[in-house]
């Protein structure tokens, strides 16, 4: 490659593309990281607002979307971005990301119940339909902006720069959960958690655990179907049954070592069992790559 006067080696500009991407994507973490701090400096600046805090959760949500995009639109790269749905050959993997998590929540209880370790919150059919219903959009919405910024950008960049599986599924989930962090110090109401205590456990404990085991699935069904649509579907159905049921609601109530164990959201074995479900997809998608 002639540069100037000089000839650079092939093998210097891909080093050069290499410790580019590098750099853009720790500008994408730095952002990500810090995108919920500076929504509650915003949201400190102004502190009247229509509706308490939605300017801060909103910077929260989107800026992380807006830095990837504004990467690629520098770079003129929308490689791995996952926009097209790919339906062909791929339902059977939409319909996957819409039953697992409903799936799992369902199981869960059954074997919770039968040992009498789950109560159960009284509530009409009638008057819960239309409220599942109308957060089912407003769910797809939020899910663009957070799977588009970690499946839409974060894990193709980091696959092009051929990272091990599960150092991928380490980085994403670690971002993921603790772009979380100010969501759960600050955004949450103090009547989600029992003590300050829980929160702390919760926000940098509990949930980066859970969230890395899940980004191995979403990582997964990304890679394997080449689009962000069916993580979106599945985030989505996972926020509209098990984390309403359970957490915002809750109309189900795990007691005892069921919750320790079985709790679909948090519980060993459901985590346990994402993760078999996880690596299982990465299975089925290293079996395909060596087909093609």
């Amino acid at each position: 490659m002639y540069e100037g006067n000089t000839y650079l080696p092939v093998n210097d500009n891909a080093s050069r593309n290499i410790k580019r991407e590098k750099a853009y994507i720790t500008i994408f973490v730095i952002v990500a990281l810090m995108s919920g701090w500076i929504g509650l400096l915003v949201d400190m600046v102004i502190p009247e607002q229509l509706d308490e805090q939605i300017l801060g959760m909103g910077i929260w949500l989107v800026l992380p979307f807006l830095c990837g995009v504004i990467i690629r639109l520098v770079q003129r790269d929308w490689k791995g971005f996952g926009i097209k749905p790919k339906l062909k050959g791929n339902l059977k993997w939409y319909v996957f990301a819409v039953i697992l998590f409903p799936a799992v929540t369902l199981l869960f209880t059954l074997i919770s119940w039968t040992f009498g370790l789950v109560s159960f919150t009284p509530f009409s059919a009638d008057t819960l339909a239309p409220v599942i219903l109308s957060l089912f959009f407003g769910l797809i919405i939020k899910n663009i902006f957070e799977d588009f910024a970690w499946q839409g950008f974060l894990t193709p960049k980091l696959v092009s720069l051929k990272t091990n599986d599960f150092l991928i599924y380490l980085v994403v989930g670690l971002v993921w959960a603790f772009w979380h962090a100010p969501y759960y110090l600050y955004f949450l109401p103090d009547s989600i958690y029992s003590t300050p205590v829980d929160r702390i456990l919760d926000t940098f404990v509990i949930s980066p655990i859970i969230i890395t085991v899940w980004a191995v699935i979403f990582v997964e069904i990304t890679r394997l179907t080449g689009s962000v649509w069916p993580a979106v579907l599945m985030h989505t159905f996972e926020d509209l049954i098990p984390n309403f049921l359970i957490f915002d609601e809750p109309i189900l109530e795990f007691s005892g070592f069921g919750n320790v164990l079985l709790n679909p959201l948090s519980g060993i074995l459901p985590i346990l069992l994402y993760l078999t479900i996880g690596l299982w997809l990465r299975k089925v998608r290293r079996t395909k790559e060596k087909r093609i």
